[in-house]
């Protein structure tokens, strides 16, 4: 029995080929885009779970609040905290400190240097947290010796080449030499750690010995920890935060510092503690949540339009039906038979869809800068959930269709009168078209407000100049006079400051600040930013009140003058003025006040429109802005806007060589450094944008599937009309009416809908959009117009019908 069904089908899907067709590009486009993005939230959530003591590894992180009653949050530990952990909780396994460093110069020999990313100083007892593979040498025994280091296999390879590193020297920023004494394996990706050599622990062994018994020391090292089988970390929590108390927090300072212990699975999903040592960008899981959302979505519409397309079908079936009923057939087995057709269609898509989605891998992994493995769609965890989701859309597609089309009576299926016109099938179908475009609207709005958004980012004024800047790093303030002379001589330079970073960035340096008592609970924090005196003319800050501070100025920074004589003269902004309450901007001018930095005084000498000095995502603070050459470590360079910016460039490169010849030299565009900020948002949107753009298409797949269902049932109908003397353009009216009143329907449900979902997205921003009704007529017009498109091809098909061939069987 199973066999001869089994050829009928196969036969009738070759005979049906275009249904054929759409039943499997509908549904191996919705199971591709659940694969994608089951396979990118899996990847996400399985950041570091390879260890094998993952589910009791912790770290320990840094909490304040401020003296605002904002809480901020840092990766890093006080220094003497792991030795505090050691010798105090008998529940605690292990514990290893780890610093993380940014890219620093690796020299094998002076023709053969690298700036290498990934260096990681960690204590003997990080191969007792994490599961680095040794391979060569003894790794405990390596990194409790001073300055010896375990290589990955890459970075072995990378610097020696086939020859045997074990033993094998290299010179460490400039400074350290350091013995290679042991091979592990390269780290997976999926890591917040992604170290491409472990160095030995160097704090309290000569360098930073100040850190090690500092409990306020707070430099970027992190403290992990292994507790034991059952043990609670939040045993841990309130013993930890008495010694905060005791070590660190004032009991009269409303300014406390805590902590807070992490789980590992937690730290690449909770992006305030800095991810992985900003090594690694964590993801929110808003983002997660959001993306699981649209691949159910793309599945439902892609199922809807399954069942669609099926119903209608079932009119040109009526009469198969009939005459199986009339030789015998029941109900039960009719149904299982369109089951199976629905089973042997679905399984046919699923097959395709890994093929699909296997190809667009790669892409999908240049798009989002990861390396996501579809070998996780083979673990059996993922496979038994992907087979049990195949087998359960078979059943939810299949089961409706195939109970409408069993259900026919001989009698009238024979005299093709079948009752797949009814009311309750025709609301249902009604009611999926609905369904489909209000999801797929409310994607197309979304999508629209994200853009917006989005844009608003890489357009906004940020109160600054920012276009034509390149940024340079300087090692040494040693050498500024020399980079100012040859600097002044290149043709293409219009100007240059000496800063302590560029003007949007995170981690300004900061303090706290007030009026005459630093230790008032009315305290502000305050943003430090340095530059020199020709810092507001390069960067185009807008003078609001008072001056700018001149070359003059900057000997009243010096550290050198008696502490009652350092009064830095300052440039603040808008936002400073307000917090210390002053009256106005004029006011301001002239004001003293004092800083935890270098027992400063300064005197406000100008105040400046506010300027984004972070990223949009948050809002502007105080900011100060001082000169003092101790503090800077960076050069601004505006290049002229006809000038070659190639020779440019390659001048300023000569400038800077010729001052640091042992040095890496890098620039950077300040306009493309801002917008790195954005830049995994700018991924995830053009994400979106692949399956928004698809949830419409396969809402229109369909909507074709209603069309074509209404074009069979009223042929007849459409011939009359037709010798009656309408018009293709009054049948094609008739016939595109109902489905753009639906369409209509699901945009006036789908706006209220998106509208509330932008807007919470939008609150995550300091600075965001207000959304445009304009957006949503935009919305509605493209979504009506994608409809119109796809009813008119099949309207206008049956209204050109010639009415003869319409009303022949009458």
């Amino acid at each position: 029995m199973l066999l001869p069904n089994f050829k009928f089908i196969l036969r009738r899907f070759n005979r049906q080929r275009l249904n054929t067709f759409l039943h499997l590009t509908g549904l191996t486009l919705g199971i591709t885009v659940c694969l994608l993005i089951g396979l990118f939230i899996h990847h996400e959530l399985t950041y570091d779970n390879y260890h094998e003591k993952a589910d009791r590894i912790y770290r320990f992180n840094q909490i304040w609040q401020t003296v605002s009653g904002e809480v901020e949050a840092d990766y890093s530990a006080p220094a003497p905290l792991g030795d505090f952990l050691r010798t105090n909780f008998p529940s605690i396994e292990t514990v290893a400190s780890v610093y993380p460093l940014a890219a620093s110069a690796v020299e094998i020999t002076p023709q053969k240097r690298f700036n290498q990313e990934g260096i990681l100083y960690a204590e003997s007892t990080i191969l007792d947290v994490f599961d680095f593979e040794v391979l060569e040498g003894n790794g405990h025994e390596t990194l409790r010796k001073p300055w010896h280091a375990l290589l990955t296999t890459s970075s072995a390879e990378k610097f020696f080449g086939r020859e045997n590193p074990i033993g094998k020297t290299f010179l460490l920023d400039n400074e350290h030499t350091v013995t290679v004494g042991g091979i592990i394996a390269d780290v997976p990706d999926n890591t917040h750690l992604p170290a491409t050599m472990l160095v030995s622990y160097p704090i309290g062994k000569g360098v930073m010995d100040w850190a090690v018994s500092n409990w306020g020391a707070i430099f970027g090292a992190s403290t992990y920890a292994v507790l034991k089988e059952g043990a609670s970390p939040t045993d841990l929590e309130a013993p930890i935060q008495a010694q905060f108390d005791q070590r660190i927090n004032d009991p009269e300072d409303p300014e406390k510092s805590g902590i807070h212990i992490q789980p590992l699975a937690k730290i690449h999903l909770e992006p305030q503690y800095a991810g992985g040592s900003e090594w690694v960008q964590a993801t929110n899981p808003k983002w997660l949540w959001f993306f699981g959302a649209v691949g159910s979505i793309v599945l439902i519409l892609a199922c809807i339009n399954f069942i669609n397309l099926s119903t209608a079908q079932s009119m040109r079936r009526a009469k198969e039906v009939g005459v199986r009923k009339a030789i015998g057939g029941n109900n039960a087995q009719l149904i299982t038979q369109f089951i199976a057709e629905a089973f042997l269609l679905v399984f046919v898509s699923a097959i395709f869809a890994v093929v699909l989605a296997q190809l667009a891998q790669p892409h999908v992994n240049q798009l989002l800068d990861k390396k996501i493995f579809f070998d996780y769609l083979f673990t059996p965890n993922f496979l038994a959930v992907f087979v049990g989701a195949i087998t359960l859309i078979s059943l939810l597609t299949g089961i409706y269709p195939a109970w409408l089309t069993a259900r026919f009576q001989p009698a009238t299926a024979l005299k093709s009168r079948a009752v797949a016109g009814n009311r309750s099938a025709s609301f249902l179908r009604k009611s999926l078209v609905i369904t489909q475009f209000t999801l797929s609207g409310t994607l197309l709005i979304a999508l629209l407000i994200i853009s917006e958004q989005m844009d608003f980012f890489y357009t906004k004024n940020l109160g600054f100049d920012k276009d034509n800047v390149v940024t340079v790093k300087i090692p040494t303030r040693d050498k500024t006079n020399l980079l100012t002379a040859e600097l002044a001589q290149i043709t293409g330079v219009k100007n240059f400051t000496f800063t302590s970073g560029k003007p949007s960035q995170r981690n300004h340096n900061g303090t706290i600040m007030h009026p005459t008592d630093l230790e008032s609970p009315e305290r502000q924090e305050v943003n430090l930013l340095f530059g020199d005196a020709n810092y507001s003319e390069m960067y185009q800050l807008q003078l609001l009140a008072g001056r700018f501070y001149t070359k003059a100025d900057s000997v009243h920074s010096s550290v050198e003058l008696p502490k009652d004589q350092r009064t830095p003269k300052i440039l603040v902004n808008e936002t400073l003025v307000k917090s210390m309450g002053f009256a106005s901007n004029e006011a301001a001018i002239g004001q003293q006040f004092k800083i935890g930095w270098y027992d400063w005084q300064p005197e406000i000498v100008g105040v400046v429109q506010d300027f984004v000095t972070n990223t949009l995502h948050e809002s502007i603070k105080p900011t100060a802005i001082f000169q003092n050459p101790r503090n800077y470590n960076e050069i601004g360079i505006k290049i002229a806007a006809n000038s070659d910016v190639k020779a440019t460039l390659a001048g300023i490169e000569t400038v800077w060589r010729k001052a640091f010849p042992n040095e890496f030299y890098e620039y950077e565009f300040l306009d493309e450094h801002i917008a790195q900020a954005y830049d995994s948002e700018s991924r995830l949107l053009g994400f979106f944008k692949i399956f928004a753009g698809l949830a419409m298409f396969i809402s229109c797949l369909g909507l074709w599937g209603l069309a074509t269902f209404a074009a069979v049932q009223r042929t007849k109908e459409l011939g009359i009309r037709k010798v009656l003397g309408a018009t293709t353009e009054n049948l094609v009216a008739l016939l595109s009416k109902d489905f753009l009143a639906l369409v209509g329907i699901a945009l006036l449900i789908a706006m209220p809908i998106a509208w509330y979902g932008s807007n919470e997205w939008l609150n995550n921003f300091a600075f965001r959009i207000e959304i445009n009704g304009w957006t949503f007529v935009l919305a509605a017009v493209a979504a009506l117009s994608i409809a119109f498109l796809t009813v008119s091809f099949q309207s206008i098909r049956a209204a050109l019908t010639n009415p003869v061939e319409s009303l022949r069987g009458e």
